[in-house]
């Protein structure tokens, strides 16, 4: 909240709002801001699009599980998935704490949509291999995503609470994204599936989505 009393008064109305902030209380200042009709400033977008994005994590695995009830493969990807789908759920839990319902994307509805699309998909038509394919995709994006967030703070000394738990989030990331990339080179077949013509464009429209959503969720 600090962060956001901070951009607010360096606003386009500075000037009555520095004013207005100098007489606030911090009950006041958290009120305000608490407001669904306040501003949102860059960090509010961010936060918003993490949680879309952790959203949209948990429910790829949830997608991931109902193909593989249809299209059982092996005890591995069964695993991987309701692994990786608590570790997102205690990601998508501690941005809920963090992020005030009136700073939410509106958007959710349609971002638990992709997400299970995405995941089902993939695992239904592809098996083990396109679902690897995807989240090593989407992991990608996701770190380069955080980052992003956490560079600039760390260069402003703001939100040192922020940043560890988006280092954290950011950690766990990384794993799943070594994670499924281990999972892919394992044994010589995959090796040879990476190499399928449909890799790398699947690998690109899975990383140009999952920029062109986060970018949605900072607006809407």
């Amino acid at each position: 909240m600090n962060y956001w009393m901070i951009a607010e008064a360096a606003s386009p109305n500075g000037t009555t709002t520095h004013a207005r902030y100098c007489c606030f209380t911090f009950h006041d200042a958290r009120r305000e801001y608490l407001k669904p009709s306040s501003n949102w400033h860059w960090l509010d977008r961010e936060l918003s699009s993490n949680l879309a994005g952790e959203t949209g994590a948990v429910f790829i695995y949830k997608g991931a599980l109902a193909a593989l009830s249809i299209r059982p493969i092996n005890g591995d990807v069964l695993e991987f998935c309701q692994s990786h789908m608590a570790n997102e759920t205690s990601h998508l839990q501690m941005f809920q704490y963090v992020v005030p319902d009136g700073k939410h994307t509106k958007l959710l509805p349609v971002w638990k949509i992709a997400g299970f699309t995405l995941g089902f998909f993939p695992t239904l038509l592809g098996g083990s291999r396109a679902l690897y394919v995807t989240v090593e995709a989407v992991e990608t994006f996701v770190e380069e995503h955080f980052q992003d967030q956490i560079v600039p703070l760390k260069q402003q000394n703001a939100c040192p609470k922020l940043i560890e738990l988006l280092e954290h989030c950011c950690a766990d990331e990384v794993h799943h994204k070594e994670d499924a990339a281990r999972r892919l080179l394992e044994g010589k077949s995959n090796i040879t599936d990476l190499k399928a013509v449909w890799v790398k464009p699947w690998s690109s429209i899975v990383k140009g989505g999952s920029a062109l959503a986060a970018s949605i969720a900072r607006r809407v």
